[in-house]
């Protein structure tokens, strides 16, 4: 099943051109939707948020992924996609319950920096009900993302599944 239009865009804008061209919707779970590319070679899974604070915004796309990359054996790599650039003096997190992971940015995207930490992120997000992102743009404005974890172990599974690390 190929990939909605909307959901094609911010593929597009994650994975690049090559590689979006060819990405297929392989199942959803939940809240959480696997791709692939037809070579195996990205799959990630990716959720929208349920809810977004402040309400309008400015904002691009918006999305919480976590990407396997089998060649390079790399099975669950989170990051988020805010939808604006982020303020590098601030801080940029997720919670899940109360645990609170700090992410590293890069324009637009929250990235975790250690590997170790990376895989406690999924573990607790596997346990957790909700995970909260928090971030401040550029131009000053605090957002909090909610994003359900309904269906995310299932997602991981299949993502394990579908692109198994070499």
């Amino acid at each position: 099943m190929r990939t909605t239009i909307a959901s094609a865009i911010a593929i597009f804008a994650f994975v690049g051109t090559a590689a979006a061209q060819n990405v297929d919707l392989v199942e959803k779970h939940g809240a959480w939707s696997v791709y692939a590319d037809a070579a195996k070679e990205v799959c990630f899974i990716a959720s929208q948020p349920q809810a977004v604070e402040p309400l309008g915004a400015n904002r691009g796309p918006i999305f919480f992924y976590i990407s396997a990359w089998p060649k390079d054996g790399v099975k669950t790599e989170p990051s988020v996609k805010v939808g604006y650039p982020v303020n590098t003096d601030k801080d940029m997190s997720v919670t899940v319950g109360s645990d609170t992971f700090k992410l590293f940015v890069k324009g637009e995207r929250g990235f975790v920096s250690d590997a170790a930490e990376e895989q406690r992120l999924v573990d607790t997000m596997k346990k957790g009900s909700n995970a909260l992102v928090k971030a401040t743009s550029a131009r000053g404005t605090n957002t909090t993302d909610t994003y359900s974890l309904m269906g995310i172990t299932a997602a991981l599974d299949k993502l394990a599944a579908t692109c198994p690390s070499s």
